[in-house]
C-alpha cells in the first residue's frame, strides 16, 4: 500500500511539473524578439531616420523592462548592457542620417 502511495505522489508531482513548465515562457518575450534577425532599414534617408528613432525608443523601453524580467542583479545588468549596446547602434544610424 505504501508503495502505491509513492507512485501516485510521483505521478502527481510529474504532472504538476509538466503543467508548470508549459505555463512558463522559455525566454522573456522582449529578449526573444530582440534576439531574432532585424528587418533591413529603409533606404530613404528620412524613413531610415524615423526607423532608427523608433528602434531607439523600443530599446530604451526594453532596457527598463529588464527589472521586470530578471531577479538577480547580474542578469538585470547583462540585459541592460545588451539593450544599451543596441540603443547605441541605432543612435549611430540616427546621427548618420541627420548629418547627410
Amino acid at each position: 500500500m505504501a508503495n502505491a502511495g509513492w507512485v501516485r505522489r510521483d505521478v502527481i508531482r510529474g504532472v504538476a511539473a509538466a503543467m508548470l513548465a508549459s505555463a512558463l515562457p522559455l525566454v522573456a518575450p522582449g529578449v526573444a524578439r530582440a534576439a531574432g534577425p532585424e528587418p533591413a532599414p529603409p533606404r530613404d534617408r528620412e524613413a531610415r531616420r524615423r526607423w532608427a528613432l523608433a528602434r531607439m525608443d523600443e530599446m530604451a523601453g526594453e532596457r527598463l523592462r529588464c527589472y521586470e524580467r530578471y531577479r538577480t542583479p547580474r542578469e538585470v545588468r547583462e540585459c541592460q548592457l545588451e539593450f544599451e549596446r543596441r540603443y547605441r547602434a541605432y543612435n549611430d544610424i540616427y546621427i548618420e542620417t541627420t548629418r547627410q
